[in-house]
């Protein structure tokens, strides 16, 4: 009889009520994993009945999802959450028989929602007093609304944009009929329209709330026929004249506060008839998860360095059915110049700034020792399988002798040095992270010359990725799109493009230098070199070294002294142009949480230093917000030889997720790794947990108050 799309038990996810005649409904709980299991039973709903419709909300504002059953044989029912994924049911009043169809809505502005149906009588109103219901048909219906045809055809929302709601429904000749709300507007009320630009652009499956002194609310908007709630976001605000916060969760997981809130055009006029105020949202372009990011002490301030450790994103789907593989391990580059001693110390800062749990289980600082005319650079670059560790020492590097995109522009500007300006000139499709097939040339030197007969010829990429979400990858799947590794090709003796590596890897810090080795890879003389794909790949500067590849270099490896987690909050973001990729300001921090927090136990704050030594599987588990603070003595380095200088790597091992299913570990075979795999867990394992993983989160979302405490700190 109808279909809800809703997150009951406020688990970030959609579920799916399903209304059955006949027989009791079925919830549908989604279990992240690409499947729903039936949990009517479990949640109080196996209740049997001719049900012919369902109205949904938060009536009782306990912030999740309350039910009306309309019913043919018998008053309907209501369904009342507790809170606690669970739902108490209750028999509505007599005159709810025969409900064919009901929407929540706030008829009268007073910051309840009232239950309107379509029955045998007619349209009735059934209103929210807080304690119970009180029929006010004869009231609030006008008669020629109080017969009406057989049929199911009811529509709520503002249609003449007076600040209540409306109705539409069949009239008995067929015509559709509009019921003007004409005193719902006596009371204040605000509009809610969202534009999404990340998530679905009409913001469908968003949780709006609104606080306006102790009034607070709560509305989920869907898509679904029969509706079963309005099509607009009108929040009634009783005598209130305007709110104090409203904050949105949108589909795609951003939290997004608004508290610079106008009052209606009759605030100091009350001949006006304006009551209400239309509030417009455009959701905010973040990416609620990548990685953790690395800031690092440079002699005068903490600099952000990149973000790392992407490779070990768990729970990535990369096709309907298929995850990716995590990738625990990575080397970060960080220049000499970017970490500088502060009283004898190396001082690096590992924060959680987005929506996801980091699991981090070992860091490492390797000073890398080197003359001042070479440079040193990991084997990095996110592929499948991972790359084993290889330090590449360079001298000399410089951009290819030319660089043509495949519209025939001249890019070899762009590409020359690290300016933020890239060889873009692709279509980006309208998903996210994919982009036409396009390809990137470059000749790396004559034919013939001295570069061109070196004995080691090594590219170095850098740039950054605008990658592709889970669900930008189903949807493309569902559109018959495939992602295209980039892939390299040379030409061989006929002058043929020939693909020599089919994926070199892709940047998955902003920015980072990918190392491509081409020794022994031409097919021919010719040392033009071409990369294709239909990925967002930025590059930035990209490098060719032909030094042959034999220059010293001496690695020191250090534990760190101290590792220190703390809760810290968000680094303001920007950048120089106004454009991605966007930088962070450590020095400039927010307590308020753009994201949601997976419920769950997490690291408590203080001493982790012991669980970062080794990779062990006993994890230091941190929640968006929160700082891993390291300090390495610098002290145990030998002395520089004259003329040498440093460059260093953070080894960090670790994996994040946005999905909450699993502890994870380094011996399972995938992520979400199957029933037959579990944590080993330990004696040694246990003690850790019972230790350290102290911290409980319960909820994913604050109480709305805290965007007002937040917002009034000095």
């Amino acid at each position: 009889m109808a279909v809800v799309p809703t997150d009951f038990n406020n688990r970030r996810d959609l579920d799916l009520m399903v209304v059955n005649y006949g027989k009791a409904p079925d919830l549908f709980s989604n279990q992240r994993d690409g499947t729903f299991r039936n949990v009517t039973k479990d949640v109080g709903l196996d209740v049997a009945g001719h049900w012919t419709c369902v109205a949904a909300g938060d009536v009782n504002k306990d912030g999740f999802t309350d039910f009306f059953f309309g019913r043919a044989d018998g008053p309907g029912l209501f369904a009342m959450s507790d809170g606690k994924e669970k739902f108490k049911t209750i028999a509505a009043p007599a005159g709810t028989e025969g409900a064919r169809a009901a929407q929540f809505l706030d008829y009268d502005n007073d910051g309840l929602l009232d239950c309107v149906m379509l029955t045998g009588k007619g349209v009735r109103v059934w209103r929210n007093v807080g304690d119970g219901w009180i029929d006010t048909s004869e009231r609030a219906v006008s008669p020629e609304f109080a017969v009406l045809a057989e049929g199911r055809l009811f529509a709520a929302g503002d249609i003449d944009s007076d600040g209540d709601t409306d109705i539409i429904v069949r009239s008995p000749s067929g015509d559709l009929k509009i019921g003007r709300n004409d005193g719902g507007n006596l009371n204040h009320s605000l509009h809610v329209n969202l534009t999404g630009k990340v998530s679905n652009r009409s913001g469908v499956g968003s949780k709006i709330e609104a606080r306006a002194g102790s009034l607070v609310q709560k509305l989920e908007t869907s898509s679904a026929s029969p509706a079963v709630a309005p099509g607009d976001v009108l929040f009634g605000l009783g005598k209130r004249q305007t709110v104090d916060a409203v904050r949105v969760l949108w589909p795609a997981g951003i939290v997004q506060a608004e508290t610079e809130i106008a009052k209606p055009a009759n605030a100091t006029d009350p001949k006006k008839n304006v009551s209400f105020v239309t509030l417009r949202i455009t959701e905010l372009d973040r990416k609620p998860s990548s990685c953790p990011y690395l800031y690092a002490w440079n002699g005068e301030r903490f600099e952000f360095v990149t973000d790392f450790m992407g490779g070990g994103e768990m729970g990535y789907l990369e096709e309907p059915g298929r995850h990716n593989t995590p990738d625990p391990d990575e080397y970060v580059r960080i220049r000499g110049d970017q970490l500088k001693e502060r009283n004898g110390r190396y001082e690096l800062r590992v924060t959680n700034e987005l929506e996801e749990a980091l699991f981090a289980d070992r860091f490492q600082l390797i000073a890398v020792a080197h003359p001042q005319d070479v440079e040193v650079y990991p084997n990095e670059g996110m592929t499948d399988p991972p790359r084993p560790f290889k330090l590449f020492a360079t001298r000399g590097a410089h951009p290819p002798l030319s660089a043509v995109d495949d519209h025939g522009n001249d890019v070899l500007s762009r590409i020359s040095r690290m300016d933020r300006q890239y060889p873009d000139d692709f279509r980006r499709d309208r998903i996210r992270g994919y982009a036409d097939e396009h390809t990137l040339t470059m000749k790396l030197a004559e034919e013939g010359s001295t570069e061109s007969r070196a004995a080691r010829t090594l590219l170095l990429l850098t740039g950054w990725t605008d990658y592709a979400w889970s669900s930008d990858n189903v949807a493309a799947s569902q559109a018959g799109k495939t992602m295209t590794l980039p892939s390299l090709q040379v030409k061989d003796a006929k002058g043929n493009w020939r693909t020599i590596i089919e994926d070199i890897g892709i940047p998955v810090g902003r920015p980072q230098t990918v190392t491509v080795d081409l020794t022994g890879k031409f097919l021919s003389s010719n040392r033009e070199v071409r990369i294709v794909t239909n990925m967002r790949i930025l590059w930035d500067q990209i490098l060719v070294d032909t030094s042959g590849g034999e220059l010293p270099f001496r690695m020191t490896p250090l534990d760190p002294t101290s590792a220190t987690l703390r809760w810290r909050g968000f680094s303001r973001e920007g950048s120089s142009d106004g454009r991605e990729p966007f930088g962070y300001d450590y020095q400039q921090v927010s307590f308020t949480s753009p994201w949601k927090v997976m419920p769950g136990r997490y690291t408590r704050e203080g001493d982790v230093r012991e669980l970062l030594l080794k990779s062990d599987d006993m994890f230091v588990i941190s929640r968006p917000g929160d700082e891993i603070s390291l300090s390495f003595d610098a002290t145990k380095l030998p002395p520089l030889p004259a003329g040498w200088t440093r460059t260093f790597l953070l080894y960090s091992d670790g994996f994040s997720k946005e999905m909450d299913i699993n502890l994870p570990f380094h011996g399972m075979s995938k992520y979400p790794y199957p029933e037959t795999e579990t944590y080993p867990m330990t004696a040694a394992r246990r003690a850790y947990i019972d230790r350290y993983n102290t911290r409980l989160v319960t909820a994913e979302i604050p109480s709305i108050d805290t965007v007002l405490i937040s917002t009034n700190i000095p």
